[in-house]
């Protein structure tokens, strides 16, 4: 998880500098436009703007960690196919830790993915929201899936090797936090609902 935020701050940081890249491209098409050269001008700007769009992060909500999850995990999701629709309105302060924040999104998010990009899933979605109500945070990740899923003891579970282990994390996390979720599978669709409360 902090190696995930780590990385993920990187690419602000690439981001930064890039910004501060074109101002000098910005230089040269006003150059361009002054020597009249309309289409080369067209040209660099179509460029400049491919290149912003590419590296901007989204703001989702005010909690940073969250806004660079959800960039990760979206532009994730194009690659494999998937739409993923994000409805993220936390506060910038939750109780959560950093690490223990990223490891139940990014569990939670990476499972879905795996789940809804094989080739046997007719609908490749996954929605997420996660919001405050009540003082409590609300999180859930929804999805489509294949086959058969068994729940065990309120956990999926799983044959594959080196699997399992990210939904026991977030019961963990969520536990630890005085909160509760739960794991469901039922006509095609897998959800995970976690709650917990914000301190008084």
């Amino acid at each position: 998880a902090e190696n995930q935020i780590s990385l993920l701050n990187e690419t602000n940081k690439q981001i930064a500098v890039y910004r501060h890249d074109v101002r000098h491209q910005v230089n040269l098409l006003n150059g361009l436009l002054a020597d009249g050269k309309i289409e080369q001008a067209q040209k660099l700007l179509k460029t400049t703007i491919a290149g912003l769009d590419a590296i901007t992060l989204k703001r989702y909500c005010e909690n940073e960690t969250v806004n660079l999850l959800c960039s990760s995990y979206d532009s994730k999701a194009k690659r494999l196919g998937v739409q993923l629709k994000i409805n993220a309105l936390l506060p910038k302060e939750v109780p959560l830790s950093n690490t223990e924040l990223c490891s139940v999104v990014s569990n939670g998010l990476e499972n879905a993915l795996r789940a809804t990009s094989q080739q046997e899933v007719a609908e490749k979605w996954i929605d997420f929201s996660c919001y405050v109500r009540q003082n409590k945070i609300f999180m859930l990740i929804q999805n489509p899936y294949a086959g058969q899923v068994v729940i065990r003891d309120g956990l999926p579970v799983t044959s594959h090797e080196g699997h399992g282990y990210g939904c026991q994390s977030i019961q963990t996390i969520v536990s630890r936090n005085g909160g509760h979720c739960s794991f469901e599978a039922e006509n095609g669709l897998f959800a995970l609902r976690l709650s917990f409360p914000l301190p008084a």
